[in-house]
């Protein structure tokens, strides 16, 4: 700092340099220690002198160390609050709003964080023009002012200015300030934001809480040498300058970090006082205490000493030098090498501790002081190094010039792009560069300075020879321009202009829809003839993202309007990313018809995104197609779930005896009959193939499956599924028990086959376009240019090799995007391609390579690997490219990511095994009914009829409730609906004027309650074997008797269903539990879930059931409600 030097050398200053005290000859301990030693042999008084007077001056110690550690424990915490504080400035000037130049939103920010410490938060431009100021509503007109020129900015603060603030207003309080430089985007001057607040209350309590000790005082002085805070407080020293030739004035001006001195305070009372300066910044705190309590140390330890320390100090002075020099006097040594080391900055010797509080202490500081400096040295070296890569790192060149048109800066880019002679910083800039004073140059330069406003221009440099745009921005310190080489833009809009009209040629004539957009707007440029041939309608060229909602009308598949942001076009401009969806497109003849789009990014040579384009395919036939699928497939499910299969039973011989009537509605014949017709019925072709695996399966005992054709009533042959599983007796002796009759379905399958066969074709008609697209891709292999053009905007991967197929010539972008490869790797290292392939591929696609060199024609699908685990099909199509005599030149090709379409040919075979699934579930139910039914007839002459109508029975309780859950498309039921399903064989029409009598016998009462499909399944079947029951032995057996079910919601979100039955004979408990008490206690709470139980009580008076589950929320329960 100009004038340290001569303000240190005025006569009568008492700083001292701690280095040049630091290399003073001092005495050492152990020459005190000698010393001690002699004096034994003087008169008493004399030791008894020295020993008070050492006494004395270790007190004298003692006081300087506390207030130097006050000293520097207060500057320690005020910096913590000053980095606290410079910490919240630094995270507000990072606010988005702020860059956005949102300066409202920003405002309110600031206020927030005003509102937390009271601070005044006010932002300037570079100029002194006040953009906000919290003290003030935002958009009130602010004062003028300039910023504060801060009292600290010569020192090294890397990220903000600090000082003190006078005034505004005579009476007011100064204010503690940091500014901090908030920087700005390339050709943006930088902002100064500046807070402000009262330093009692920020530092008062710091001062409060250090407890000083009675007399003592501490003082925080800015870099001017007022006196910013004080303890005690007194309102009339704050703000007071002190004078010249004080220890705080004497202190700035030495520019030490802290010291000890003598002084007077301005009230004339002498000080011993300790200062230490608050980090890096102006502020210092100083520490005094009255120099009468240091003086009169000696005269207070004189008196007990030669009282009473006389005689024990002669007999123990020669242990007391041992004990001392061992205590006390090496661990001071070693101390003193600890502080040489931390001096000359070389690594510190091990520290041993010595015992002794004070010692030990300042070795800690003196370790710990070292790893700060490392640290602050660290943090140095790399804000430097940033500052320099912020500088050097932009792509414009920077010229920053005086007014004389002296060059003051030029940065690495201006320098590369000017060359010249070395550093031409300071030379005119005529001199320097030629050709940026004269002509339309200096013609834009004397404008901006002479308007003041900031200018641009893009003309030809003779001197360069190149096209340079430049802009200029004046200030009062002079010219700052910034420029760039735009040659090679200017050139590629003329080439741009010779090649629309041949990309639009191109265009018009590929199959699919194209649409070009530039970045950042989105602002459609080009969209070609197949583009309003798919909409129906001339196409419209949007002018930004915003108008894509309004001008494109589609839809999500949901139905909701596609937003302009959801578009694939700006997803890709948004992110970088190819992008691809499909939509609900509205054509011009007013229809809707489904579009697949997909859109990927145009970069220029240094990888930005320049544009975007997309390709608009007209799937509205294939989606059509699926949804008749989907439609097929539903249509089997639901036949499939409501069991309208044929389902028949036979002999253990394999002599059938029973078919229910869905053979009578399927070929028009009766059971009997309809066996004796089987070779009439079964298509000839299939009759031997069936009946050898009916044969089969009857020996070996297993389940048997056949495919057949059957013929209807209509004499139209139908596909058909035939299963039957076999029926085993009890065990005996531990084995399976014999066949005792065979259960069977016959599940018509004739759609499934149809839509089979429709896929088929399906699928031959994808190989037809993708044979079409494979001659699209050779014809656009005849013109290299407008191929290459084509390729960089194409979604699938088009390639070219030379003749042998070993040299890759080109690879199109999408290469990167789908094998997440870059095109410069695959390009150096063409075997990258083969080494992506699937192992379990490989050696197939290697053999097609090599035999497609003989004719050029190369087909294959297979899996790649990607590097980030990815796992993706690709259908690779290679065509040769003849020369103008028919020979082999080249050889191209397109590979597509199939990854969708073969996930849809999993979708389908998924789509078979749950139609099989459902199908063997449907089977194993009416397996399981049958077997129970068969355990419970008995051997009697009379089972065969009971076994057929109780399985009858069953069966149609189980249609019923199918049919109940098909009519809800099985996602579920309500509770009266499955009652009413279960019992309306017992509740017939009634006749004319009985029909309060029927309402009477059975009575259903209960609020809304939706069933899930199991639990709708459940209760039917519970149901109605309660109903048969009740019409055997209980309620139903007599005219009288009537039954109530009713049911209720409990506070627990269970419900509780009640079975009662009155009027009945009475009740006996039964002798032996048949299959309805089975399914009752067992099978019931195991299909209504968790928590579900049945309790049966057989009173005499007429037996009750309790059922209680939980059941689920469905959109049942709202439609009862509604």
């Amino acid at each position: 700092m100009p004038g340290q030097s001569e303000l240190m050398e005025q006569p009568g200053d008492t700083i001292r340099s701690l280095g040049t005290y630091a290399r003073r000859w001092r005495p050492t301990v152990r020459l005190h220690l000698l010393i001690l030693s002699l004096t034994t042999l003087l008169p008493l008084w004399m030791l008894a002198g020295y020993t008070a007077w050492h006494a004395a001056e270790q007190q004298r110690a003692t006081f300087a160390n506390d207030t130097r550690d006050a000293a520097r424990n207060l500057a320690f915490v005020l910096e913590r609050e000053m980095v606290g504080l410079r910490g919240a400035l630094t995270a507000l000037g990072s606010s988005p709003a702020l860059r956005a130049n949102d300066f409202a939103t920003f405002h309110a920010q600031a206020l927030a964080l005003q509102s937390v410490d009271g601070s005044r938060i006010r932002l300037t431009d570079v100029t002194g023009r006040v953009l906000l100021d919290t003290s003030l509503p935002y958009g009130a007109a602010p004062p003028d002012a300039v910023p504060p020129a801060s009292p600290g900015a010569d020192l090294p603060l890397p990220d903000a200015f600090s000082g003190t603030l006078a005034p505004e207003r005579p009476g007011s309080p100064h204010q503690v300030a940091l500014t901090l430089e908030v920087p700005r985007s390339a050709g943006q001057n930088p902002l100064f934001l500046s807070i402000g607040t009262d330093p009692l209350r920020l530092w008062l309590g710091s001062l409060r809480r250090a407890a000083l000790q009675p007399g003592w005082i501490a003082l925080i002085v800015d870099a001017e040498g007022r006196i910013v805070a004080r303890e005690p407080y007194e309102a009339s020293a704050i703000g007071r300058q002190l004078p010249v030739g004080s220890v705080a004035r004497q202190a700035l001006a030495s520019g030490q970090f802290f010291g000890w001195s003598r002084g007077r305070s301005p009230d004339g009372v002498e000080l011993t006082t300790a200062w230490h300066r608050v980090g890096a910044s102006p502020w210092l705190v100083v520490v005094g205490l009255p120099a009468t309590e240091t003086d009169s140390l000696l005269a207070r330890a004189l008196l007990p000493v030669l009282l009473l320390g006389s005689v024990l100090l002669v007999l123990f002075t020669l242990g007391l030098t041992l004990w001392v020099d061992r205590r006390v006097a090496a661990p001071l040594a070693r101390m003193g090498r600890l502080a040489t080391a931390y001096g000359q900055g070389a690594p510190l010797p091990g520290l041993r501790r010595s015992g002794l509080h004070e010692i030990d202490m300042v070795a800690e500081a003196l370790i710990d002081a070292a790893a700060s400096r490392e640290v602050l040295e660290a943090e140095r070296l790399e804000l430097t190094a940033r500052l320099r890569m912020v500088l050097e790192s932009t792509t414009d060149g920077v010229l920053v010039l005086d007014p004389q048109w002296r060059l003051l800066y030029a940065n690495g880019r201006a320098r590369l792009q000017l060359g010249g002679e070395g550093d031409a910083v300071g030379r005119i800039l005529p001199e320097a560069y030629p050709g940026w004073a004269q002509g339309v140059f200096a013609h834009t330069w004397r404008r901006a300075m002479d308007e003041r406003r900031p200018q641009r221009i893009t003309a030809f440099h003779a001197a360069m020879g190149r096209w340079i745009s430049a802009d200029a921005y004046p200030s009062a310190e002079g010219l700052t321009v910034f420029f760039r080489d735009v040659s090679a833009e200017r050139a590629a809009e003329t080439v741009l202009r010779e090649s629309e009209a041949l990309l639009k040629a191109v265009l018009d004539n590929v199959p699919v829809g194209m649409v070009v957009a530039e970045a950042p707007s989105g602002r459609m440029i080009l969209a070609n003839r197949r583009t309003g041939e798919i909409l129906r309608m001339p196409h419209p060229l949007s002018d930004s993202i915003e108008s894509y909602a309004r001008d494109w009308e589609w839809y999500h598949p949901d139905g909701r309007r596609v937003q302009g942001a959801e578009m694939p076009l700006a997803q890709v401009l948004a992110r970088g990313m190819p992008a691809a969806a499909e939509f609900q497109a509205r054509r011009g003849d007013g229809e809707l018809g489904w579009v697949r789009i997909s859109a990927s990014p145009v970069r220029d040579a240094q990888g930005k995104v320049t544009g975007a384009v997309a390709a608009i395919t007209d799937i509205d036939i294939e989606r059509r197609a699926a949804e008749q699928v989907r439609e097929s497939e539903q249509r089997f499910r639901t036949l499939a779930e409501t069991i309208p299969q044929i389902v028949w039973s036979a002999q253990p011989n394999g002599e059938v005896d029973y078919v229910n009537p869905r053979l009578r509605d399927f070929t028009g014949l009766s059971g009997p009959d309809a066996q004796k017709m089987l070779p009439q019925i079964v298509h000839p072709d299939d009759q031997l193939r069936v009946e050898r695996a009916w044969r089969r399966a009857m020996r070996a005992g297993t389940a048997f499956s056949a495919e057949l054709r059957l013929k209807r009533a209509d004499e139209g042959w139908r596909w058909c599924v035939a299963r039957a599983l076999p029926v085993h007796g009890p065990e005996q002796g531990g084995e399976q028990g014999p066949i005792r009759r065979w259960i069977g379905t016959v599940t018509d399958v004739t759609d499934m086959v149809e839509t089979r066969e429709a896929l088929a074709r399906q699928v031959s008609a994808h190989a037809a376009s993708r044979e079409a697209a494979v001659r699209a891709a050779a014809a656009l292999a005849a013109s290299e240019s407008r191929f290459r053009r084509f390729a960089e905007a194409s979604p699938d991967v088009m390639w070219m090799t030379d003749s042998s197929g070993s040299v890759l010539e080109f690879v199109s972008p999408a290469f990167e995007r789908i094998w997440g490869v870059p095109q410069e790797a695959i390009l150096a290292n063409p075997r990258l391609w083969l080494d992506a392939v699937h192992p379990a591929d490989q050696d197939r696609v290697r053999m097609a390579w090599n035999d497609s060199r003989y004719g050029g024609t190369f087909d294959a699908e297979y899996r790649i690997h990607r590097p980030d685990g990815g796992q993706r099909w690709i259908r690779d199509v290679g065509f040769p490219i003849l020369d103008a005599q028919g020979g082999l030149s080249r050889r191209g090709g397109l590979a597509r990511d199939i990854t969708s379409a073969k996930a849809a040919e999993a979708r389908q075979v998924l789509l078979l095994g749950e139609l099989n699934h459902r199908v063997k579930n449907t089977l194993a139910t009416v397996h399981s009914l049958a077997l129970q039914t068969a355990r419970t007839a008995g051997d009697e002459s009379e089972a065969l009829r009971r076994f057929l109508a109780d399985f009858q029975a069953r069966l149609m309780a189980l249609s019923r409730g199918h049919d109940l859950l098909t009519a809800r498309t099985w996602r579920g039921a309500t509770l009266n609906d499955a009652a009413q399903a279960a019992l309306s064989p017992w509740r017939p029409l009634p006749a004319e004027g009985s029909e309060g009598q029927e309402a009477a016998r059975l009575r259903l009462s209960g609020p809304p309650v939706w069933l899930a499909p199991k639990q709708a399944l459940g209760l039917a079947l519970a149901m109605h074997e309660l109903a048969t029951n009740a019409a055997k032995h209980g309620a139903l057996s007599r005219p009288e008797g009537s039954i109530r079910v009713a049911w209720r919601e409990e506070e627990d979100g269970m419900v509780e269903l009640l079975w009662q039955e009155e009027g009945g004979p009475p009740v006996q408990p039964p002798q032996r539990r048949g299959f309805g008490s089975r399914m009752l206690e067992r099978g019931l709470p195991a299909e209504l879930g968790p928590g579900s139980s049945v309790v049966m009580d057989y009173a005499e008076s007429g037996f009750s059931a309790t059922i209680r589950f939980r059941p689920v929320n469905g959109p049942g329960a709202e439609e009862e409600r509604a």
